[in-house]
């Protein structure tokens, strides 16, 4: 007598709970917090580099402004056409909002990592001259988050832009 091949209902039952179990552990890795905040962090590190070839092209100095107190969430990317340092007379190129739209949890903060960060902690800026050079000594790390998940834009002495998962 054959004997029939296949899977049989009990088998498939097994199979489908496992297979939902680990589903479920894994949805964690795709929620829809964590692909905002690597959202926010690819696009504040594309504007790191923007700004500098914006300094490049308008030749004349363009930082990036961080705003992360007193209720604001937000970074901008200002020319300084008048060369007297980033103030509120000068020309905004783009600014990008957290805690608003598809970011809307999304919470900005500098941060502390390094010791270089700690020496530029007055400085809410990064501005790079007309030649595109970065002009803080320091390194600045910014912090993206929602809840405990966290990215972190660390802005090096070369002012290049490299996403973290901790501080450098």
């Amino acid at each position: 007598m054959k004997r029939a091949s296949g899977l049989s209902v009990i088998e498939l039952i097994v199979v489908t709970v496992i297979l939902g179990i680990l589903i479920a552990l894994g949805g964690g890795w795709f929620s829809s917090d964590r692909m905002r905040v690597n959202q926010a962090a690819q696009v504040l590190s594309a504007d790191v580099s923007r700004a500098r070839l914006e300094a490049l092209r308008r030749n004349v100095p363009v930082g990036l402004r961080f705003s992360f107190a007193s209720g604001t969430n937000r970074y901008e990317i200002v020319a300084d056409t008048n060369q007297n340092g980033l103030d509120n007379s000068d020309p905004v190129i783009s600014r990008t909002e957290f805690g608003a739209g598809e970011w809307g949890r999304v919470q900005g903060s500098l941060v502390q990592c390094t010791a270089a960060d700690v020496a530029a902690s007055s400085s809410a800026e990064v501005v790079f001259d007309a030649r595109g050079v970065y002009q803080l000594a320091t390194s600045r790390s910014v912090q993206l988050s929602i809840g405990s998940y966290s990215r972190f834009v660390n802005i090096n002495q070369q002012g290049r832009a490299q996403i973290r998962t901790a501080c450098p």
